[in-house]
């Protein structure tokens, strides 16, 4: 497993607060059990559909690529081995923030390289990835814009991005009171802190230099998910910031 590592460096408000945040989240991901999807689909028959929709929906999205695959906030990797089966990469890659999930998929899915990181600095060189894949995360970032410039920096010119999220239509949030006050989900209470409601997806990946592909809403509605690819095919040259150690596949 690569873990990726940070130099020491001063930080101002922002960061601090941003580190804040990571930790908060860190905290709750720790409290969802590692095979959280994998016993769920298992052993609900709502969830069983629930997320079985959305694997599916996301998997039609991946195409063949020639070189590595990234799944950022891979969880114990249920979505990861999906994906990778329909795209056929050199190589699969997962990251996630939870230490934990990442031991359990290590045992039930060995075939994957995997790092701890943090969605918003990813531990990568730039264009290290034909195709990455980024469930259901970026509405628990401070700063999903951030980790779309990531997803640009690390992506290669010709290679594709797929990102779901919820749409935060009424239904689905009525649904997401009670599934998290009530129901199992009560381990993700608080975790979410974006709405990607109206056209704020939209707005965040056309300026991180993304046009999209294809957008897929589905659920009734309640998910969305995005296939999109650099908007030009000239390779981002943002730069890896200051005091940041990078760990990445040789």
């Amino acid at each position: 497993m690569t873990v990726k590592t940070k130099a020491p460096r001063r930080v101002n408000h922002d960061e601090h607060e941003q580190h804040e945040h990571t930790h908060d989240l860190q905290e709750i991901h720790e409290d969802v059990p590692p095979d959280f999807y994998d016993t769920s689909v298992k052993s609900n028959l709502i969830q069983r559909y629930w997320h079985g929709r959305r694997f599916k929906e996301v998997a039609r999205l991946a195409t063949k690529v020639d070189g590595r695959l990234l799944d950022v906030g891979c969880d114990g990797g249920t979505l990861t081995e999906k994906v990778a089966a329909r795209a056929r990469p050199e190589r699969v890659v997962g990251v996630d923030i939870s230490a934990k999930s990442l031991a359990y998929t290590i045992t039930r899915r060995p075939q994957f390289d995997l790092a701890v990181g943090d969605a918003e600095e990813l531990p990568f060189r730039d264009a290290t990835f034909a195709a990455i894949f980024c469930s259901e995360v970026m509405e628990h970032l401070v700063s999903p814009e951030k980790m779309l410039s990531e997803v640009r920096r690390c992506l290669t010119p010709t290679g594709y991005a797929v990102v779901m999220v919820p749409a935060e239509t009424p239904l689905f949030k009525f649904l997401w009171f009670f599934w998290t006050k009530f129901g199992k989900g009560k381990v993700w209470d608080h975790a979410h802190v974006q709405d990607f409601g109206g056209k704020s997806l939209d707005r965040i990946v056309k300026s991180a230099g993304f046009r999209v592909l294809q957008d897929k809403r589905f659920l009734g509605g309640m998910v969305r998910a995005l296939k999109i690819a650099p908007a030009s095919p000239v390779l981002s040259q943002i730069p890896v910031p200051a005091g940041r150690s990078e760990s990445y596949l040789p």
